[in-house]
C-alpha cells in the first residue's frame, strides 16, 4: 500500500512582534454570538490573511460524545461560524469522528442534531468514520505512519473549531486534541496502550497538516478530573493561527478553576504542549489580544452573577 507524506507545514499567517497571536473576546449572556466570533477573527486579522472567495473548506468541530458543550460542538456556535465563513464565500464540508465509546459516529450527530444545522447553511457532512484511510508518513518520535480520512488530508484548507476543557487521559482536550477526531480506530487503539505516551502521541498526530484558524468556543466548560461535571463559565472565544499557544492559554484560564484534575502542574511540563512545540507546530511563547466586553451586555451582568454564566443556546 502507498505511503503517503506529510502535507507542507502550514504557515501561521497570524503573528505580531514575531509571536503567534490568540484573541480573547468575552461573550456573555445577550451578546450576539456572530459577532463575537467575527471580532475575533477580525481582530486576529481577517479572513483574507488565509482565504479567498471561492476557497473550500473543511470544517472540523468536536463531535466526540452525544453530550453537549463542552464535550460536543455547540450548534449556536457552529452556526455562527457557518454563517461568517459563508458570508466570506467560502465552501464548506464538515468532517468528523466522534469517541470510541459513543460510535457510531452516525448516532452522536443525530442526537445532537448537528444536520438540521448543516442543512440550513448547504453544508455537506463527512462522516469519517466512511471515509478512505490512508497511510501517512510522519515520522514523529511515537508515531512514524498514521491512518487518517483521504478527506482532510487532501483539503486545500481546514478551520479548527475545539472547546476547552479538563481529559483524564490526555490532561486537557483542546486544538491539538482535536486531531483524534480523524485517527483511525486501530491507530486509537495504538494510542491508548501505554498511557505514559498519551499525551505525546495526541501531539504528533498533528504532524499530518495543520489548521488554517483555530476557533475555540470557551464559554461553557468543565474541570472536573474526566472532563465531566459541574460547569464552569469562562465566557471567552479565541482565535488564533497556533495550536500550541491557543491551547496554553485556554489551560491557563482553566487553572483559574481549581479543581482535583491533570492540570495541576506546570504548563511547561504538559508533554501535549511541549512536544507539539518541539515539532515546531507552535509555540507557548505567545501574543495575547484581549477585548473588552460590549459595554451594554457589561453594565446589564454587573449586578446579577447568575446572568453571566448563561450560554445562548439554540
Amino acid at each position: 500500500m502507498e505511503v503517503y507524506p506529510r502535507n507542507k507545514r502550514n504557515e501561521n499567517a497570524y503573528i505580531q512582534n514575531d509571536k503567534p497571536l490568540v484573541v480573547k473576546v468575552p461573550h456573555f449572556n445577550g451578546d450576539y454570538l456572530v459577532d463575537t466570533v467575527y471580532t475575533a477573527i477580525e481582530t486576529l486579522g481577517g479572513l483574507n490573511k488565509k482565504f479567498r472567495s471561492g476557497d473550500s473548506v473543511i470544517v472540523k468541530p468536536n463531535f466526540n460524545c452525544p453530550d453537549p458543550t463542552p464535550l460536543s460542538t455547540g450548534l449556536d456556535f457552529l452556526a455562527a461560524v457557518f454563517e461568517i465563513l459563508t458570508d466570506f464565500g467560502l465552501h464548506i464540508k464538515v468532517g468528523e469522528m466522534c469517541g470510541r465509546a459513543a460510535w457510531p459516529t452516525e448516532e452522536v450527530v443525530q442526537k445532537l442534531k448537528v444536520l438540521p444545522v448543516m442543512k440550513r447553511y448547504g453544508v455537506d457532512f463527512i462522516n469519517f468514520e466512511k471515509d478512505d484511510w490512508i497511510p501517512v508518513e510522519i515520522s514523529g518520535d511515537f508515531w512514524k505512519v498514521i491512518h487518517v480520512p483521504r478527506t482532510i488530508y487532501e483539503a486545500t484548507h481546514r478551520v479548527y473549531l475545539p472547546n476547552m476543557r479538563c481529559h483524564s487521559s490526555a490532561r486537557f482536550s483542546g486544538a491539538i486534541k482535536l486531531g483524534v477526531g480523524w485517527l483511525s480506530p486501530e491507530d486509537r487503539e495504538i494510542m491508548h496502550r501505554d498511557k505514559d505516551k498519551t499525551e505525546q502521541m495526541i501531539a504528533e498526530i498533528n504532524l499530518a497538516f495543520q489548521p488554517d484558524i483555530i476557533i475555540m468556543d470557551g464559554r461553557r466548560s468543565t474541570v472536573g478530573w474526566a472532563g465531566r461535571g459541574d460547569y464552569v463559565y469562562p465566557n471567552v472565544v479565541m482565535a488564533s493561527g497556533d495550536m500550541v499557544a491557543i491551547d496554553t492559554e485556554a489551560i491557563k484560564i482553566l487553572k483559574q478553576y481549581p479543581s482535583r484534575n491533570r492540570i495541576q502542574i506546570p504548563i511547561d511540563e504538559m508533554k501535549t504542549l511541549t512536544t507539539a512545540q518541539k515539532h515546531g507546530l507552535g509555540k507557548m511563547d505567545y501574543q495575547i489580544i484581549e477585548m473588552e466586553p460590549h459595554l451594554s451586555t457589561r453594565e446589564k451582568n454587573n449586578n446579577d452573577p447568575a446572568a453571566i454564566a448563561v450560554m445562548n443556546d439554540l
